[in-house]
């Protein structure tokens, strides 16, 4: 293809207007709830670097690289210098490197010295990192910012890793993720969440006083709440479901077809995820062995289990949390570990798929959204590690959810969603200086264990 084919995708380089004749910006301003992530406000457009958006496919990487446009436009970037292509029609990185050369020369043509380029997908093209290296060893990516997206995470998170040194001094791997409950709630009720002061760290103190900011909208964060389990936080299937009531089939299909599509690409088979699944919905939340595992899901070994759960990790359908090590203050690989899935609609579509149902308000579902959002919340005071080197469970006689590791102490959070909290749901607690009880409906603000009612203790964990 030459440059000029690409003219369409870049409808800005008739004027700066053009823009928002964008599709994605079109129906993006079409929705009724519109979610901004903060990378935009985060990300580095220094000349010479580069930087990776990774997630699922739906959760709105184009939209993001779109408005990312946009905002540069706007600030008075010159409207050629901005070259977005979508790499789905690329065949190799023989043609990629092409593509880029051919717009390098464009620009030169035009005598524009700093460029943007923006490679959506890329993920989709074989090698592609062979193509970038070469570029960026040769000089030719001096004077250019490049920015690359990819669906298919485990191929563009190893690719970014076969680049090191290679993505300059602001270069950067930039996840975007199902929204968090708080950031649920901020858009779909920004009304609310606007007099609610966010947890600023693990203390019960920074917590109770949080909390007190959300006890007046109890109710509506209890409804909210119950809303985002069904919806998880997935941008759109948040809008189908306000707006037809119910998530249309066609969604869940949409998001199955990207798990299946990106597993079986890197080799693995259909069926072994579907046992993989099938048994971890059973499973979520207990202690189990690869082994246990593997036995259950009538898979034959267990390193077959452990490379299927790793995938399913890294694709940010599952979540695995390890039994923590409290000498190292790090995971023990060799103990039991828990398997949990990372959002719940991607639970709620796997049980659709296997039980013909929505999915139930289980303990087991509480506790899985719980675990998720107290790792990407710790995970911010350590930036460079994994959710997983940040959260962990405990066992010795008693059992404790989840073990948070902070920059003083480990944190303690305990599951219980049920009517009543009695003296011995603490005992998980005391082995730790502090923690928090995450109830169904019980509260009591106090130093050093509390409880809090789930709903409104995620309201206030925000993950950014």
């Amino acid at each position: 293809m030459e440059i000029t084919d690409y003219a369409i995708q870049n409808v800005w380089w008739q004027g700066k207007a053009y823009i928002n004749e964008d599709r994605h910006i079109n129906s993006y301003l079409a929705k009724k709830y519109r979610w901004r992530s903060p990378i935009p406000g985060e990300i580095k457009l220094d000349p010479g670097s580069i930087s990776t958006i990774r997630g699922p496919r739906q959760i709105g990487k184009t939209t993001l690289v779109k408005l990312i446009i946009k905002s540069l436009i706007k600030d008075g970037a010159d409207e050629k210098a901005v070259f977005y292509a979508t790499c789905d029609v690329i065949i190799d990185h023989i043609e990629l490197l092409e593509l880029v050369r051919d717009y390098l020369e464009f620009a030169d043509s035009n005598n524009i010295h700093e460029k943007f380029i923006f490679l959506d997908e890329i993920s989709g093209i074989k090698n592609w990192q062979k193509a970038i290296k070469l570029l960026v060893d040769s000089g030719e990516l001096d004077d250019t910012c490049l920015i690359l997206t990819g669906s298919s995470m485990l191929d563009i998170k190893y690719g970014f890793e076969r680049l090191p040194g290679r993505t300059g001094i602001y270069g950067k791997d930039y996840l975007l993720l199902p929204l968090t409950f708080s950031e649920f709630a901020s858009l779909v009720r920004p009304d609310i969440t606007a007099s609610i002061k966010p947890v600023a760290a693990l203390s019960t103190r920074d917590i109770s006083e949080a909390v007190n900011s959300a006890v007046p909208f109890d109710r509506e964060l209890k409804v909210l709440f119950n809303q985002y389990l069904t919806a998880g936080g997935f941008p759109l299937a948040i809008n189908e479901f306000y707006e037809e009531n119910v998530i249309p089939d066609y969604i869940y299909e949409l998001y199955t077809r990207w798990v299946v599509g990106d597993i079986t690409k890197w080799g693995r088979q259909e069926k072994r995820l579907t046992q993989m699944v099938r048994t971890a919905i059973r499973k979520q939340g207990t202690a189990i062995s690869w082994d246990s595992f593997a036995k259950d899901a009538e898979i034959k070994s267990h390193k077959t289990v452990s490379v299927y759960a790793e995938d399913l990790e890294n694709m940010f359908v599952f979540f695995v949390l390890y039994q923590i090590d409290l000498h190292k203050k790090a995971p023990n690989y060799n103990k039991n570990k828990k398997v949990y899935f990372f959002d719940p609609f991607i639970f709620s579509m796997f049980n659709r798929m296997f039980y013909f149902k929505d999915a139930e308000i289980t303990p087991a579902l509480i506790e899985s959204v719980a675990v998720v959002h107290f790792a990407r919340f710790a995970q911010k005071s350590f930036p460079y590690a994994g959710l997983n080197d940040v959260a962990f469970y405990w066992k010795n006689r008693k059992e404790t959810d989840i073990v948070l590791l902070t920059e003083d102490e480990l944190f303690a959070v305990e599951v219980k969603y049920q009517e009543r909290i009695t003296k011995d749901d603490f005992a998980s607690l005391y082995h730790f200086k502090e923690g928090v009880i995450a109830s169904k409906s019980s509260i009591k603000l106090d130093e050093p264990y509390s409880v809090v009612p789930i709903h409104l203790l995620l309201a206030v964990i925000a993950s950014w």
